[in-house]
């Protein structure tokens, strides 16, 4: 048997079988360095449509919180005018946790964490404002057109992963105008706190309850 690869014949033989592997190896080394590449690739885009369709979920579910408290209209205590309830719980934002933010674009992760802080903003805003005030210092006002537009701002960014994730929401009901109702609430929040501030500036010009010290004389006096 070692006769034969002694020979030149074995020898040629060896060679061949050699060149033969060396050349499978040339052949399977790269396609299976592709397919680990490929591999790891697919990692962490599946991982970012996961986080994806997690986030999309939870901005849906703000914005359907938001849309019943733009539209709620709040129960007043006939005792006591300054009390008052809503029907729905305040909405909130509430992001998945724990999770790599990093797998979106920076542009688009700082648009949802932004979004986040904005939201928990504007629960302390409208907690600081004076309730007792005249028109209860457009707390009504102040709580829909902010609500309804972190909302509207919450959508956009929906619509933006849906393209770019290759993600969809299942369909609503056709008279469920989201979008719609949002910009019909801000319109009417504006429209009344305008109306409210002419009042307030009707009543300051019809006249003063400041105790004149100094007597008028000369055109003021005809005044």
């Amino acid at each position: 048997m070692t006769q034969f690869f002694e020979s030149a014949q074995g020898i040629m033989a060896m060679g061949a079988f050699i060149g033969a592997g060396s050349l499978a190896v040339g052949v399977l080394v790269p396609s299976i360095i592709r397919l680990a590449k490929s591999g790891l690739d697919r990692r962490p885009k599946a991982e970012a449509r996961n986080l994806a369709m997690m986030t999309v979920l939870a901005l849906d579910d703000f914005v359907g919180a938001s849309y019943a408290a733009v539209h709620d209209t709040p129960e007043f205590n006939p005792m006591d005018e300054g009390e008052f309830t809503f029907h729905v719980p305040e909405p909130t934002l509430v992001l998945p946790r724990e999770v790599n933010w990093a797998l979106f674009n920076a542009e688009l992760s700082e648009q949802i964490l932004w979004l986040s802080n904005r939201v928990k903003n504007l629960t302390y805003a409208l907690d600081s404002l004076d309730l007792s005030g005249p028109g209860y210092d457009g707390f009504f006002e102040r709580r829909q057109q902010g609500y309804a537009g972190l909302a509207a701002e919450a959508m956009d960014i929906i619509e933006r992963m849906l393209e770019e994730f290759d993600l969809t929401l299942p369909a609503k009901p056709d008279y469920y105008r989201q979008r719609q109702g949002f910009v019909s609430a801000i319109q009417s929040a504006g429209e009344r706190s305008s109306a409210r501030q002419k009042i307030g500036a009707e009543v300051q010009t019809s006249g003063s309850n400041v105790l004149q010290l100094f007597p008028r004389i000369g055109e003021e006096a005809d005044r």
